[in-house]
């Protein structure tokens, strides 16, 4: 709790010194603009955020009743941006992974994408972070200088190692998301995956919406407005709208997103429910979903929804977290009814990286027996991630998983049996 509230109290102070800054500039200079920098660190200290790294200043006519597209990454997945910012044509914050030498990388890379893309230059914030064990290195800034702007984004996509791989330092995906998150200075934020587009005139739709919606303004406090998410085959060209979404799907270019790997996590968006509701000239709610132990959606919500929890790294369980937080503070999740992200390339079984049962063991752990319980005291509530479940005799129950060996003690789990054994010791 106390991590959230000093997360909190830093977006506060951001926020009250560009009020301050802003009120006190003479309006008829149009030029005028707040530089903003500042380092801290996550609530675990492992980690050091520099937000608003190389801030270019914000711009006297920026709109607070805005809606914010927040994402993060590594380095070699920074050309994305260049279709998100030319799609979304509004405010971005980006959280970058820069350990080590990255940092160099990733300090050429924000120049040369700023000089080469308009859209980014007017659009993108950034904020790096870095391991406090693996600082940031900047002493190859610049080696990049001589790359030309149609040879950038191909450079990017091959630079380094997947999230996963890097190094072998765990992937901060949290830690990244709350620095994207607290660097925003609009009302609303739509936080999702960097290689995930949403569909066109979502941001001025959304802020159509929200306006119409003024005098309803308070029923909304504790909504967030789900987004249903898909995935295109590589090679094909991420639909417009939803017409153009449903035509991928009958064409089999567009499925459901983790169709093959994780249907499960996006089933509350009940896509045949959502696909009959014809494309309105506006958008709107289409219906209210319920939340699902296993859901992950990606919503639009105010930027003062619960932080995502910082010690739930790698793979597993650091969306859900947050989604169950939610639902336990007594969110409703908003169903849009034209809305839609679209994740570039399908996701297949057998794709991940060599760890990832031992990281997803490990934060079933954390998230089971450390985190949901928490919630109720949290907020005072009888509400749960938790559902009871009837109790079934060993001699009737199908399927039973493995239990997971740690040292003496035994952890049932759905996971593959004994993941987190040491090295060398001997699996049942």
């Amino acid at each position: 709790m106390r991590s959230e509230f000093r997360l909190a109290a830093v977006l506060l102070l951001v926020q009250l010194a560009v009020l301050i800054r802003f009120l006190s500039v003479d309006n008829e200079e149009d030029n005028q603009s707040l530089l903003l920098a500042g380092e801290t660190i996550d609530f675990s200290g492992q980690y050091r955020i520099v937000h608003f790294y190389k801030h270019l200043g914000i711009p006297q006519n920026y709109n607070f009743y805005d809606l914010t597209l927040a994402t993060q990454c590594s380095v070699n997945h920074l050309h994305h941006l260049v279709e998100l910012a030319e799609r979304w044509k509004g405010p971005i914050s980006c959280g970058v992974f820069a350990p080590n030498l990255d940092a160099s990388c990733a300090d050429d890379a924000i120049v040369l994408l700023r000089r080469c893309f308009p859209y980014v230059k007017k659009h993108v914030t950034f904020h790096l972070v870095y391991p406090s064990e693996h600082p940031a290195d900047l002493s190859q800034v610049g080696s990049w200088s001589d790359v030309r702007c149609d040879e950038l984004l191909g450079r990017l996509e091959k630079f380094g190692k997947e999230n996963y791989a890097a190094e072998k330092i765990p992937f901060p995906h949290n830690v990244l998301r709350n620095a994207a998150r607290l660097g925003i200075i609009t009302e609303y934020v739509l936080l999702i995956d960097i290689d995930t587009v949403p569909n066109l005139n979502l941001r001025t739709d959304f802020n159509s919406f929200i306006e119409k919606s003024l005098l309803g303004r308070p029923m909304f406090d504790r909504t967030v407005f789900v987004v249903p998410a898909f995935e295109i085959k590589l090679g094909f060209s991420v639909p417009g709208d939803k017409i153009e979404l449903l035509e991928g799907v009958k064409n089999s270019t567009v499925r459901p997103f983790h169709n093959e790997t994780c249907w499960w996590c996006h089933r509350s968006e009940n896509f045949d429910l959502w696909k009959k509701i014809p494309m309105h000239s506006r958008l709107g709610i289409a219906f209210y979903a319920d939340w699902d132990k296993s859901w992950e959606p990606f919503y639009i919500s105010k930027r003062d929804v619960p932080l995502f929890d910082e010690r739930f790294r790698q793979y597993g369980f650091d969306r859900i977290q947050q989604i169950c937080e939610l639902h336990v503070a007594g969110y409703k999740f908003a169903v849009l009814n034209n809305a839609f992200v679209v994740h570039h390339g399908w996701k297949y079984k057998g794709k991940f990286y060599a760890s990832k049962d031992a990281d997803n063991a490990q934060n079933w752990i954390l998230f089971n027996y450390h985190f949901k319980d928490n919630l109720q005291s949290k907020y005072n509530t009888s509400r749960t991630c938790s559902p009871l479940q009837i109790w079934t005799p060993s001699n009737k129950r199908r399927g039973v998983p493995n239990p997971i060996a740690i040292g003496n003690a035994r952890v049932i789990s759905r996971f593959k049996p004994n993941v987190l054994a040491p090295k060398g010791e001997a699996r049942d």
